[in-house]
């Protein structure tokens, strides 16, 4: 999945691994370095971001 930071100083897009399955306009959770690797169940992944988890409730969140 592409995502997009809501907000903080580096707004970079960046492509995540998505096993979780969220979809498109979902604000998620991400886990990055090694942790996303451990979090997609494979510690060789060649991956930096991993989707793990989404937001149920944006209640205080700003789009920014």
């Amino acid at each position: 999945m592409v995502v997009k930071p809501l907000q903080g100083e580096n707004k970079a897009t960046l492509v995540a691994t998505d096993n979780i399955g969220a979809g498109i306009g979902e604000i998620v959770l991400l886990a990055c370095g090694s942790a996303a690797r451990i979090a997609c169940g494979n510690p060789n992944a060649p991956t930096d971001a991993a989707i793990v988890g989404i937001v149920d409730n944006e209640c205080g969140l700003e789009c920014i």
